[in-house]
């Protein structure tokens, strides 16, 4: 089984049932005014909203068992992975910082925080199976397309060229 199995299931499962329950059993507890704690709330709730739908829209593209890279039959290199190599990881961290910024917890945030670098090491380990699988052909991806963060210039191009 792929090393990043165990590593996924923990950052993106246990990761975000933490930050929930922090969130939950901690919320409004940023020192914000009513009307600011409000809008924060708002704004975290679209978060949350778009990044699950986006994960889940990502997720679905996957065969039912993809724990490994021959799992998935094929190297993901078009839609939402031309922008990022990571794309569902990036919506599934965003919606753990989107929890605490609905629920306005403090604590819930920093959680969600500290998580990031469990992310990290994580898409380290996948890529270094990613790489072991595909080689060359998944070096050359990696050099064109950013790990995890797209190119907001890139995306705003593409967008453009759609609306044409």
């Amino acid at each position: 089984m792929a090393r990043s199995v165990a590593l996924r299931k923990l950052v993106a499962g246990v990761g975000t049932g933490l930050v929930v329950t922090i969130s939950i059993a901690l919320r409004n507890t940023m020192p914000l005014s009513n009307v600011l704690r409000c809008l924060l709330s708002a704004l975290g709730s679209v978060a949350l909203f778009t990044s699950v739908a986006l994960a889940l829209a990502i997720h679905r593209s996957y065969p039912e068992k993809h724990d490994e890279p021959k799992d998935m039959g094929r190297l993901f290199t078009e839609g939402p992975y031309e922008l990022c190599r990571h794309p569902f990881y990036l919506f599934t961290m965003l919606s753990q910082i989107s929890i605490p910024l609905t629920l306005t917890s403090f604590a819930g945030l920093l959680a969600a925080l500290i998580l990031i670098p469990a992310w990290i090491l994580l898409i380290k380990v996948e890529e270094r199976e990613l790489i072991e699988y595909w080689g060359d052909r998944y070096l050359e991806y990696a050099r064109k397309v950013p790990t995890l963060i797209p190119n907001v210039r890139k995306v705003l191009l593409r967008l453009l060229s759609r609306n044409r």
